[in-house]
């Protein structure tokens, strides 16, 4: 089944998202950087789930004007499990047909991105983590204050009969009898 690439498509695997129209995978809202032709590769793999892709059919589909070997594929697929935590010998996302091709083996879910909610570029998603992450330690700042705060006046509250004594001797008068 040939998936063709509509305005806003997300392919969900695991934690992970690939935006196929933002060209990024994101693992839950951070931005998973990779390379674009490890890109391409990713998302050629993940459109056609469970499907053995030959390395040359791989090799024409991302570098359909340029002569590379498949070295080059190689060093991909080997971002790719880096950037996914996937292990060769264990794998969860890309398996190996040694010799022949490779194949996506995680079960992708593909659905359109709610148009009224676009995905956010990866430094907004970025800075708005760092906004909210400031905000948390603000506000307890302010909480750790006020409780400082109250813990002061409990102070001076426990010593206030004291330093009532103090003062009036110190103006001249008569301690209160108790």
């Amino acid at each position: 089944m040939e998936l063709t690439k509509p305005a806003h498509q997300l392919v969900s695997f695991g934690r992970y998202r690939l935006d196929r129209a933002g060209g990024r995978l994101l693992r839950g809202r951070r931005n998973v950087p990779l390379r674009s032709k490890t890109f391409a590769v990713l998302e050629y793999l993940a459109t056609r789930p469970g499907r053995l892709v030959a390395k040359g059919e791989l090799l024409d589909a991302v570098w359909s004007e340029t002569h590379v070997t498949p070295s080059v594929l190689a060093g991909c697929v080997r971002e790719l499990r880096q950037a996914l935590g996937d292990d060769a010998r264990a794998a969860r996302f890309i398996e190996t047909a040694h010799g022949r091709g490779y194949r996506f083996i995680a079960a992708p879910t593909v659905a359109a991105a709610p148009l009224d909610r676009p995905l956010l570029p990866a430094r907004d998603v970025e800075l708005a983590d760092l906004a909210r992450s400031f905000a948390q330690a603000v506000a307890g700042v302010i909480r750790w204050r006020e409780q400082g705060a109250g813990l002061e006046a409990g102070r001076v509250g426990a010593r206030g009969p004291r330093r009532a004594r103090h003062d009036r001797r110190a103006r001249g008068k008569a301690p209160r009898s108790r």
